[in-house]
């Protein structure tokens, strides 16, 4: 009955080369979508990992640091926190422009301005990096960058350069990498630079890094900074600051399932289509097989054997292709992918289900023509 069922596959080649082109197009696109979307939760997960201290934003904050801002006041009376050793205010914002050119409406660069004072006289920025060329902040820098890895390589710039941010010069005086792409795409300078470029209020701030005497005491300073002013301010340690990123990308994930799912289910009613017009074409021959002894349940089966082997197929050339892309193609993109055996098993069983489940009315059609006007008709 398989070798029956495989056979009858390549009857109408062009038909099932077009079934099985939409369960590829499925599959490849999931595994090469969610493998960047897992990439991005590495290297932030690595990047966050050895990273110390608590974070603190507006209580109501439920987006991205780049559209809130509070009170500069909370920083005087967060450093009077017991456990607290410095409070370090922080702005972010996106560029208008970079080197004179209008800034992607989709891209990822951000600006971050730091007080330079306290970040000298501390012993984190609130993010782990490594300086890979040039020198850190002095306290009294001003009119100068430090820039991720990504803005370097993207804009061509080296230390000793110039780079141009909302039509004013700054110096690049470093390169840091935190190994991670996405927060490479940073710019650091002075927070008095930053409210100068960007018009950001001189009372106002985006949120508030604290440093520790004792990191290990995160969980507990955060928890004193909620208990005091949960109804302003929401503190989190940066750890936890990593889960709210790695939430977004659950969401882009699901956003990517979704996606593949609607193009599995036009794949599915393909196949429909396909084992339904194959159906009729076989109409005399389905009912000999059953004037010769074959069951219902044995035509069913042929039928369904025929849609899985196309999901079978599908899911094969699918997984080979998306998982090329992923760690061939999309790399070329300054992308990182990571392609688990969970995702590339999980993507082939889908289109084996989809595959499936496409067959079963097909083969229910099948199974009720009756033999005898099956063997009269023309």
């Amino acid at each position: 009955m398989i070798k029956l069922a495989i056979s009858n596959l390549f009857r109408h080649r062009l038909r099932t080369i077009l079934s099985v082109l939409g369960i590829v197009i499925g599959v490849a696109s999931l595994i090469a979508l969610v493998s960047v979307v897992d990439g991005l939760r590495g290297q932030i997960e690595d990047a966050f990992s050895s990273a110390q201290g608590v974070r603190v934003v507006p209580a109501n904050s439920s987006g991205p640091p780049v559209f809130q801002s509070l009170d500069a006041s909370w920083v005087e009376k967060l450093e009077s926190i017991q456990g607290v050793k410095i409070a370090n205010p922080n702005i972010i914002q996106f560029p208008k422009s970079i080197d004179g050119e209008s800034a992607d409406l989709f891209s990822t660069v951000s600006i971050v301005g730091l007080d330079l004072v306290k970040t000298a006289s501390g012993s984190s920025s609130g993010f782990s990096g490594e300086l890979l060329e040039g020198r850190d902040f002095k306290s009294t820098d001003k009119g100068v960058v430090l820039l991720g890895k990504g803005i370097k390589d993207q804009y061509n710039k080296f230390v000793g350069s110039k780079i141009k941010i909302n039509e004013k010069s700054f110096r690049i005086i470093g390169v840091y990498s935190t190994g991670s792409d996405l927060i490479d795409q940073s710019m650091l300078m002075s927070i008095e630079d930053i409210r100068e470029i960007t018009g950001f209020a001189n009372d106002k701030v985006s949120y508030i890094n604290l440093e520790l005497f004792n990191p290990t005491n995160d969980k507990i300073v955060a928890k004193r900074v909620n208990l005091l002013y949960g109804s302003d301010l929401k503190a989190t340690t940066l750890s936890q600051a990593a889960g709210q990123f790695t939430s977004i990308l659950d969401s882009i994930t699901l956003l990517v399932v979704l996606i593949a799912s609607i193009a599995s289910f036009v794949a599915a009613i393909s196949i429909i289509n396909t084992m339904l017009m194959s159906v009729l074409e076989r109409f005399k021959e389905i009912g000999a097989l059953k004037a010769v002894g074959w069951t219902n349940e044995n035509i069913m089966r042929m039928i369904i054997y025929e849609s899985a082997f196309i999901g079978f197929i599908g899911g094969v050339l699918g997984v080979v292709l998306g998982v090329l892309i992923a760690v061939y193609l999309i790399p070329i993109f300054d992308l990182n992918t990571k392609v688990t055996s969970f995702l590339v098993l999980s993507s082939f069983m889908g289109a084996i289900i989809v595959g499936l489940i496409a067959g079963i009315y097909p083969a229910f059609n099948a199974s009720r023509l009756d033999p005898v006007d099956a063997l009269r008709s023309e």
